[in-house]
C-alpha cells in the first residue's frame, strides 16, 4: 500500500484511544515547555545547564501542532455532519467565555497577591481584556475561536474532497503556512519586498492548516514506525541544534525554530500523532484509561498550570534546586499532579464543568 494512501474509516475506539493518547502527550509537552523556558531565558546562552533546558524543550515542541491535529480528527470526522447553530450557540461561547474568566483570573491573582485592588486597577484589567492583553499562553484560545469560526468551510472541504485535491491542500499549507513564515522569521526572505512577503500565513490561519493534518493522517494508514520516528528525530534536531547555533550567534535566545507550526514542532507533531494511532489500534486496558482521563482535563490543565507552576515557583520549587537535566522533568510531574487536582476539583461544579473547562 502507499504511503499516504486513504483506507476504510478506522474503528472508533482506536480513533479516539489514538486522540487521548496524542493530547495525553501534548498536554505534558505545554507544562515541559513553560517549565524549561525559565532555563532558556535565564541561564547563559551554550551552558551545561542552558543546553539541558533547551534539551527538554525541543522535545516538547510539538505540543501546540498535536493539540490542532487533534482537533482536527475531532471536528472534521463527524460522521453526523455539522451544526453550524452548535458552533455559534455551544463551542464559540465556551471557549470565548472560558477565555475571558481565565484571562481575568490570571490578571487578579497577582494584584490579589502583591499589590491592593483598586478600581482604577480594575478599569485597566476589564479594558485589557476587552483589548484582547491576556496571558501569553492563552493565544491558543484565541486560535481555536478562528478555527471554530472556519469549520462550516473546512468541514466541506474535508467531506467532499478528492485524493487528488487533499494532497494538494496539504502541500499548499506546508508551503504557505510551515515553509514561509518559517523562513520570514529567520530572515531568509529580506531581499524580498512588497505583496510576496504576505504570502506566509500568520499563524492563526496557518492554524486551521494543521488541523487539516491531523484530519488527513487519521484517514489513512499509520506511518511505519520508522518514518514516524524519523520525522520525530529529525523534527527534534531542528529545534534542538538550530536553535543551539542560531542563539550562540546571536548571542541571545533565537527562538524562531521552536515556534508552534515551524518545521521542527510540525515535523515532532506528526509522527507523535503516528505512533498514537498505532498504539490506539492495540488493547492498552489501563494505559488507555489513564490517556483518557489526562485527554479529559487537558483543557483545564491547559488553563490553570501556569497558576500551579508559579505557585510551585513561590514554595521554593523551581528549576534553580537540581540540574535542569532533572529538574525540568520532576516540576512537569508536579506541575500536571497539581493542575489535575485542580480539575478534579472544578469538574464537579456543573457550570464551571460545562463553560469553563
Amino acid at each position: 500500500m502507499r504511503l499516504f494512501e486513504k483506507t476504510p474509516e478506522a474503528m472508533t475506539g482506536s480513533r479516539i484511544a489514538a486522540v487521548d493518547y496524542a493530547k495525553t502527550l501534548a498536554i505534558v509537552c505545554v507544562v515541559m515547555i513553560h517549565v524549561s523556558s525559565e532555563i532558556l531565558l535565564g541561564r547563559q546562552i551554550g551552558s551545561a545547564a542552558w543546553l539541558e533546558g533547551l534539551f527538554w524543550s525541543s522535545l516538547a515542541r510539538g505540543a501546540v501542532p498535536l493539540f490542532l491535529m487533534c482537533s482536527g480528527v475531532v471536528f472534521l470526522d463527524r460522521s453526523g455532519g455539522l451544526s453550524v447553530r452548535r458552533i455559534w450557540k455551544r463551542n464559540i461561547p465556551h471557549i470565548l467565555l472560558a477565555l475571558l474568566v481565565w484571562a481575568a483570573v490570571y490578571k487578579l491573582v497577582p494584584r490579589f497577591l502583591h499589590e491592593k485592588l483598586t478600581a482604577e486597577a480594575l478599569r485597566t484589567i476589564l479594558l485589557e481584556l476587552l483589548c484582547g492583553q491576556h496571558e501569553g499562553h492563552l493565544y491558543f484560545l484565541h486560535i481555536m475561536l478562528l478555527v471554530y469560526a472556519a469549520l462550516p468551510v473546512t468541514y466541506t472541504f474535508a467531506a467532499n474532497a478528492d485524493e487528488k485535491t487533499e494532497r494538494y491542500a496539504l502541500a499548499f499549507w506546508i508551503v504557505s503556512g510551515v515553509l514561509l513564515p518559517t523562513a520570514k522569521g529567520l530572515g531568509l526572505l529580506h531581499a524580498f519586498s512588497g505583496i510576496f512577503l504576505q504570502w506566509p500565513l500568520m499563524l492563526a490561519w496557518a492554524a486551521i492548516g494543521c488541523t487539516w493534518l491531523g484530519h488527513f493522517l487519521m484517514n489513512r494508514d499509520p506511518l511505519p514506525v520508522h518514518l514516524a520516528a524519523a520525522m520525530l528525530l529529525a523534527g527534534f534536531l531542528i529545534c534542538f541544534a538550530g536553535t543551539w547555533l542560531r542563539s550562540v550567534r546571536a548571542g541571545k535566545l533565537s527562538a524562531q525554530l521552536l515556534e508552534g507550526l515551524s518545521p521542527g514542532p510540525c515535523l515532532i507533531a506528526a509522527g507523535v500523532f503516528s505512533l498514537c494511532m498505532r498504539v490506539g489500534k492495540k488493547e492498552y486496558g489501563k494505559l488507555a484509561r489513564m490517556a483518557k482521563a489526562l485527554s479529559g482535563g487537558s483543557f483545564c490543565v491547559y488553563l490553570v498550570h501556569l497558576l500551579v507552576l508559579r505557585a510551585l515557583t513561590r514554595a521554593g520549587l523551581s528549576t534553580g534546586r537540581f540540574r535542569p537535566a532533572v529538574s525540568v522533568p520532576f516540576l512537569t510531574l508536579l506541575c500536571l499532579l497539581g493542575s489535575y487536582c485542580i480539575y478534579l476539583i472544578l469538574k464537579r461544579i456543573p457550570w464551571v464543568n460545562r463553560w469553563l473547562i
